[in-house]
């Protein structure tokens, strides 16, 4: 809540939803699909590799909540939004989500 209220890095945003993960994984997940656009935004092959990392927590989470239909989707609208990224599209076609 005070991370929220009064606002916080990136990088201390991470760190609180690793936390969050085990007990509170709705929490978690809403901070890892957050940061997905900014991180893609950074335009290189290390922020892509770390988006996949964060895609690949989302569908984890997303399990866990009894909300795994909802990846697909989730998923396919970030490769939508983020399309004209070419060595990204690469890396997604490349993972295994299963």
């Amino acid at each position: 809540r005070e991370a929220q209220e009064g606002g916080c890095s990136n990088d201390l945003w991470m760190k609180l939803a690793a936390k969050r993960e085990n007990h509170h994984p709705e929490d978690a997940l809403a901070i890892y699909q957050r940061q997905i656009d900014p991180t893609l935004d950074r335009k290189n092959n290390e922020a892509y590799r770390e988006a996949v990392g964060l895609l690949r927590k989302i569908s984890l989470l997303m399990a866990r909540l009894g909300r795994s239909r909802e990846f697909a989707g989730y998923l396919e609208s970030v490769h939508f939004a983020h399309k004209p990224k070419r060595n990204f599209m690469k890396m997604l076609e490349r993972t295994k989500w299963s």
